[in-house]
């Protein structure tokens, strides 16, 4: 809908899922798109590499220097390292299983699991006047 919004072809294929290597449809994405994506992961690594080597004591990969509700405590900044990798771990299970489960069931995501892209008020409605509840 964005993209028909701004006069854009979308993305989606006809069964609203996305371009995937199980999917097919990875044609329609732009190579400009490509390059921009390996540009930035590029650029963000080089700054990584460069502040690491310029701050030697202290540094851990990944720190930008955020601190918002970031631990004070030596124990409590361990405890956070390890729930970022533990939740980014899960976040990349949760993408590779929705891609399998779209090439499995020929179905975009979206539709076979309403409840985690649209509202909860909207989907126990669609659900109770498809008589999917009784």
């Amino acid at each position: 809908k964005i993209a028909a919004a701004i006069g854009m072809d979308p993305l989606l294929d006809g069964s609203d899922r996305v371009p995937s290597m199980l999917n097919g449809g990875l044609g329609k994405i732009s190579p400009a798109y490509w390059v921009g994506c390996i540009g930035l992961a590029a650029m963000i690594d080089i700054f990584g590499t460069l502040r690491m080597k310029s701050k030697k004591e202290n540094y851990l990969p990944g720190d930008f220097g955020l601190r918002l509700g970031y631990p004070s405590g030596e124990a409590g900044q361990n405890r956070m390292q390890l729930a970022e990798i533990k939740n980014g771990r899960l976040a990349m299970i949760a993408v590779f299983g929705f891609a399998i489960q779209e090439f499995v069931s020929k179905q975009g995501v979206v539709d076979e699991t309403p409840f985690f892209f649209y509202p909860i008020v909207e989907t126990l409605h669609n659900y109770a006047n498809s008589g999917y509840i009784q």
